[in-house]
């Protein structure tokens, strides 16, 4: 039977994004202990959360009520987020060895990214790193990543055995679980070049 389709997580997996996204927030509030700290705190709790999610939060503990102006202050602080995080993630530095792996393995599978960053920004990034061309299928927020890969399995007509997961967060092992999928975890120690050698094994 065997992997006939990868799916990557993208932040944190394919691009050494995670420290980008997460400095970001602090960039929109003032610099002061009060909101560092409650900044801290609630990417402490939900940093795979998507940035709507994680806005919302923060201002609900800076005070503000659930109403139509927490609303608007999340989209407009959820633009200036993506304005800073699409900016610097088109030339924040590849995982070591992932184009290589990209373009070695999209012959022969059927590649995918699932992520919690916004579908459109998504799209940008990859399609500003030319990476377009390696994937089948590209999904991104509000999709949520578990059904993403329910979608793909079904989209490609493979078993759950047959479609492994590469992701650095719980949300990707979650999603895998959830469908029955093999799961690879991006680590301190995870190599792109073991990839192949590791899907021997699944």
């Amino acid at each position: 039977m065997g992997i006939q389709v990868i799916v990557f997580d993208f932040d944190g997996t394919l691009i050494d994004s995670n420290q980008l996204k997460y400095d970001a927030y602090f960039k929109l509030f003032p610099a002061d202990d009060r909101h560092a700290t409650i900044i801290r705190v609630v990417l402490s709790e939900i940093f795979e959360q998507s940035r709507y999610v994680i806005l919302k939060e923060i201002l609900l503990r800076l005070g503000y009520r659930k109403d139509a102006l927490l609303r608007e202050k999340v989209k407009e602080l959820a633009g200036f987020y993506n304005e800073i995080v699409v900016a610097g993630a088109k030339t924040c530095p590849e995982k070591a060895g992932a184009e290589e792996a990209l373009r070695k393995f999209s012959p022969a599978y059927g590649l995918y990214v699932s992520s919690t960053t916004p579908d459109t920004s998504l799209k940008e990034i990859i399609r500003f790193k030319r990476w377009d061309n390696y994937f089948r299928g590209v999904f991104g927020w509000p999709n949520e990543k578990h059904e993403t890969l329910r979608r793909i399995i079904a989209l490609e007509g493979l078993k759950s055995a047959q479609v492994l997961v590469v992701g650095d967060g719980e949300s990707d092992r979650e999603s895998a679980m959830k469908n029955g999928c093999p799961f690879l975890f991006v680590n301190e120690q995870f190599r792109f070049e073991d990839l192949g050698n590791g899907m021997d094994g699944l």
